[in-house]
């Protein structure tokens, strides 16, 4: 299961970026959703990883990271109208 977590970055990083810094493998993350921006006027991008590996996320990037964070299944309440 994948968790999410966010990162502050002045610049936008790549999720190749995101994996070496942070020393994760390409099985670790998420690579179809990659690096999303999801808050650009305080520079906070987010990307998701493996429960298990996000403990081993740290601060010593460079980067300001905080998670994780839970991503519920987003589903219709009822059938369709």
């Amino acid at each position: 299961m994948k968790v999410m977590m966010t990162i502050r970055s002045d610049t936008p990083p790549t999720l190749e970026e995101v994996q070496r810094r942070l020393g994760l493998a390409d099985a670790d993350v998420d690579q179809q959703f990659g690096v999303v921006e999801i808050d650009p006027d305080d520079h906070l991008f987010t990307f998701m990883v493996e429960e298990e590996k996000a403990a081993q996320v740290s601060q010593q990037s460079g980067w300001e990271v905080k998670g994780p964070y839970s991503n519920p299944r987003i589903a219709p309440f009822g059938p369709p109208e």
